[in-house]
């Protein structure tokens, strides 16, 4: 396996009271639209600057120092060895792999349509695999809303951030299964192509803590900004282990 961008969707509208957004299908702002502009360049910019070397943590994810924790991490654990950075790329996507839902098919369309002008062909296939978490009965709720109507629930899903289920929800546990299972499949189609994952913020966390070999308890201690995007060295994303 060539390797795997993941890239997270542009900005949503502001949401003060902090309601949850699970798999409501919410559409990007125009400044989400333009993030995703300007990720898709840099993505171009560093394969090309990096010429098959991996560029520095912090530029290939866009999250500083909390991304070269966790990458350094897996460095420990043999994902990134001195002197073999060559096989690593970043190297150009062929295939844009997205969640189903819309904020993530446009945010697929505006990479498409930059690679495009660069003159590099990219093909889209939406896969429900790639949603966000279901809330089931949260969605558009507030903490509060939450609390008053199943008192003590909240917590719960806090100590038990793998399985906790919301009412007519789904657990991160699912989530991750169902998410690995996409990759795994579109990575036996493409065995040799770098792919690129466009997805949520709740998805891209299971991922990392399956590529990281960190337990989901950690699920939301992975920053994921908006945008931001991530390159995983040349492995199958079911190995138990990075390379």
């Amino acid at each position: 396996m060539a390797g795997l961008w993941l890239l997270r969707h542009g900005s949503l509208p502001p949401n003060p009271e902090r309601r949850f957004v699970g798999a409501r299908d919410i559409a990007l702002t125009a400044a989400g639209r333009e993030q995703i502009r300007q990720a898709a360049r840099a993505l171009l910019t560093e394969c090309g600057a990096a010429n098959g070397l991996p560029p520095s943590v912090a530029a290939a994810t866009g999250q500083g120092r909390h991304a070269w924790t966790a990458v350094a991490e897996a460095a420990e654990r043999g994902a990134l060895r001195e002197g073999e950075s060559g096989r690593y790329g970043p190297f150009l996507p062929r295939y844009i792999i997205c969640s189903d839902l819309g904020r993530c098919r446009e945010s697929a369309r505006l990479v498409q349509e930059v690679f495009h002008a660069r003159g590099h062909a990219i093909d889209i296939f939406p896969d429900a695999g790639l949603r966000e978490i279901s809330l089931g009965l949260w969605e558009g709720l507030t903490v509060a809303e939450v609390e008053s109507r199943w008192p003590g629930s909240h917590a719960a899903r806090g100590a038990d951030m793998a399985g906790f289920v919301p009412p007519q929800g789904e657990s991160f546990a699912a989530v991750q299964a169902r998410a690995v299972a996409c990759v795994e499949r579109w990575q036996a189609r493409y065995p040799d192509e770098c792919l690129l994952l466009v997805s949520h913020a709740g998805v891209l966390r299971t991922l990392l803590c399956h590529w990281l070999a960190l337990p989901l308890a950690e699920v939301m201690r992975i920053p994921q900004h908006y945008a931001c995007r991530i390159w995983l060295p040349g492995q199958d994303i079911g190995e138990s282990t990075p390379l």
